[in-house]
């Protein structure tokens, strides 16, 4: 047989996935009901325009059908699948078709529990290696009812899910563009090298961990304090805003 053969084959098959990954069907529409969830206590999706509006419904609805849920000790409502999408949507809808599809199950427990990785209590995490993301409902949704204390685990764990996707070799992977990722991480360990050295900084010592932590909470900083974020650290900001192709503190 021709080595021609295989390789035709090959090419086939990486063609066809490609097509049904473009010309995906753009998933089932957000009920009147799941809307109304939206339009009552996302304030990000309230302050955005009709046609991005409809970008995050886009994102929620994929989460709500795509997605296993899971609840630890407690059924998962309505109210918490649309809820907990619309914060995923609220990094995601700048980026057509990206759904992290690797994060294939969401797990939400009633409160703060007790992690089996590492043995201490969480309010949520993400789990790479088994596509997992964890939240706590009652921090979650103490997150949003404190929007500008820039303490939000919802945020910090699709920050967590978005930076990890981006390096995960999938349909997916690499969608942060790799100038502006460069940039970022530079910004960052520059700004890390401070909060280790105990030096004067802006975001909590908890950032200074690693890139990955100094990301997610850059990103709670990012949607819950984007003018004082700006000025304070105006360059990590814009990096920021390059990166995740949106400008909070000009619709804050």
């Amino acid at each position: 047989m021709s080595i021609l053969v295989p390789i035709i084959l090959v090419l086939a098959v990486a063609y066809f996935i490609e097509f049904v990954r473009k010309h995906r069907s753009p998933g089932v529409q957000l009920s009147a009901a799941q809307r109304v969830i939206l339009s009552k206590y996302a304030i990000h999706y309230q302050r955005l325009p009709a046609a991005e509006q409809r970008r995050v419904e886009a994102v929620v609805s994929a989460f709500l059908h795509r997605k296993e849920w899971m609840g630890a000790g407690m059924p998962v409502a309505e109210e918490m699948k649309v809820m907990i999408a619309a914060c995923a949507a609220q990094l995601l809808f700048p980026f057509p078709d990206l759904e992290l599809v690797h994060f294939q199950r969401i797990i939400v427990y009633p409160d703060t529990y007790r992690s089996p990785r590492s043995g201490r209590m969480h309010q949520g995490e993400v789990r790479p290696q088994a596509g997992v993301i964890v939240i706590s409902w009652d921090d979650f949704v103490h997150g949003y009812a404190h929007s500008r204390d820039a303490h939000n685990v919802g945020l910090h764990e699709m920050a967590h899910a978005l930076w990890f996707e981006n390096l995960i070799r999938n349909d997916e992977h690499e969608f942060l563009e790799p100038r502006l990722l460069a940039q970022w991480k530079a910004l960052a360990t520059r700004e890390v090298a401070k909060i280790k050295a105990r030096e004067p900084h802006y975001f909590r010592d908890y950032a200074g961990t690693n890139q990955a932590e100094f990301f997610a909470v850059a990103v709670e900083y990012f949607f819950e304090q984007p003018r004082v974020f700006r000025e304070a650290l105006p360059e990590v900001y814009h990096a920021l805003v390059g990166l995740l192709r949106q400008d909070p503190a000009e619709v804050a």
